[in-house]
């Protein structure tokens, strides 16, 4: 008797690496292929197990060769996947070992990500979206 559980649902188990250190969104805009804009911002300590987001600083208060390893690895990603033109919300950590990433997604961040970006460095991921949409060529500062 009894009810065999592998019948019933599926009992595969996702695990991935634990990473260290702060995460951070980097923001990217690309336009012809290339990238046009792409700017830093710390997120503080997640709360787990969920890793939730607590605040964020924009602009980014690390070291600006730790940024620039940020905005690079968040670059080439969303180039290995293909796209040349749109607005890209990426979010990685820089760790005990360099920069790691989360997750790509090709859609603005949400929450406070565009007024961010606007007050901090005059770029409206709204409009640049639109743009992107339209064929139009990026235009950030």
């Amino acid at each position: 008797g009894g009810v065999n559980a592998q019948n019933m649902i599926d009992l595969s188990v996702l695990m991935e690496q634990y990473l260290d250190g702060c995460e951070v969104d980097v923001d990217v805009v690309m336009s012809g292929g290339e990238y046009q804009y792409a700017a830093v911002a710390d997120n503080g300590p997640t709360m787990e197990p969920y890793f939730n987001e607590t605040w964020a600083v924009c602009p980014s208060l690390l070291p600006k060769d730790q940024q620039r390893q940020l905005k690079d690895l968040a670059v080439s990603c969303v180039k290995s996947l293909g796209f040349t033109s749109g607005v890209f919300h990426v979010e990685c950590k820089m760790t005990s070992t360099g920069p790691q990433l989360i997750e790509v997604n090709a859609r603005m961040g949400g929450g406070q990500i565009h007024e961010t970006n606007l007050r901090c460095w005059s770029v409206d991921l709204v409009e640049e979206t639109l743009f992107a949409c339209l064929g139009i060529p990026a235009r950030p500062p």
